[in-house]
């Protein structure tokens, strides 16, 4: 005999209803829509993204030494890797259709996270393709802190309340600067400005790694940003999802299907561009060992089918594979 205050019957209900819902949303969808298995790159990409921060950890200085290349590496790839698994946890079946906790809206206020996705793929490349431009990665970085830094000392140094934290992040900002070898003069010179991605693809000359990000930034990149701003087109695209009780009930069955097939592109999104990036970083520093071309040919092989990917793979991957 089954009693309500037994968690494990409770559980087990749970899952027969998420599984119930699941299979009847399933049966709903729109006849010929492309199914992929993410099972077949979803924790696969994650494990070889872990792989290759491992790699350049411990082989990128060798590949490249004097240089703050690998470790800038390592830290981009950690953000976007960890970016990529919370994408991942919120959309996953388990969450979606067994935590009682999600709401749909959930999966669409995420999606700027696709956005700095690619910001932090720009970054990543760049120093690859111009090594020699790395420094006025971190020069730029320690350009905003300073002015940061500067506009609360002007505001806030008279102040008794805030004197032992300006003077902590002085001391850091400071010694900092002193480990990089980095003076005023540096911060104050305008050609070790480091370019935001925009502005970074409207100076001439045009290039392969230019041509690449354009295929990301005049496709996917825009709607992000518009998201990501706020914008009144930003704002429509997610609408249906984030206030999903506004619209009439016979028109919620519509919303769940869209919502099922925007889900997966978005998320298949993230993944393709994290997979562009773990490839890149596999061409630079020509690893060897851990299998790692047979995964990454591997996982290619899963996502393809899906068209903004296969367009990425079709425009440079297939040639780097190789």
């Amino acid at each position: 005999m089954y009693s309500v205050h037994d968690p494990e019957w409770l559980e087990a209900r749970i899952r027969e209803r998420a599984e119930r819902t699941r299979q009847k949303r399933l049966s709903a969808r729109t006849p010929g829509t492309l199914a992929i298995d993410a099972s077949k790159f979803t924790d696969q990409i994650s494990k070889l993204a872990r792989t290759l921060i491992n790699k350049v950890e411990r082989e990128g200085p060798r590949t490249i030494p004097s240089s703050t290349i690998p470790i800038d590496t390592c830290v981009i790839l950690r953000q976007l890797t960890q970016t990529y698994n919370l994408l991942r946890f919120i959309n996953a079946d388990d969450t979606r259709f067994e935590n009682p906790s999600y709401r749909q809206s959930y999966s669409f206020v995420i999606l700027p996270l696709v956005r700095t996705m690619i910001d932090g793929f720009y970054n990543c490349t760049a120093m690859q393709v111009d090594p020699s431009r790395s420094r006025a990665f971190r020069i730029s970085g320690y350009y905003r802190m300073r002015e940061a830094l500067q506009a609360d000392e002007a505001r806030y140094s008279s102040d008794p309340a805030w004197k032992l934290y300006l003077s902590e992040v002085r001391r850091n900002f400071e010694h900092g600067m002193r480990v990089e070898a980095l003076s005023n003069a540096d911060l104050d010179d305008r050609t070790n400005e480091w370019p935001l991605l925009g502005k970074y693809l409207g100076k001439p000359p045009d290039t392969p790694h230019k041509q690449m990000l354009r295929k990301l930034t005049l496709g996917f990149w825009k709607e992000y940003s518009s998201i990501s701003h706020v914008s009144f087109d930003g704002l429509a695209s997610i609408y249906p999802f984030i206030a999903r009780e506004t619209f009439p009930q016979e028109k919620r069955a519509e919303l769940e299907d869209a919502a099922d097939r925007h889900t997966a592109t978005h998320f298949a999104r993230a993944a393709g561009i994290l997979l562009c990036l773990l490839t890149e970083v596999k061409h630079f520093y020509k690893f060897d060992g851990a299998e790692i071309d047979r995964r990454l040919r591997e996982i290619w092989a899963a996502m393809t089918p899906m068209v903004e990917v296969r367009e990425l793979y079709e425009f440079r991957y297939k040639g780097l594979l190789r």
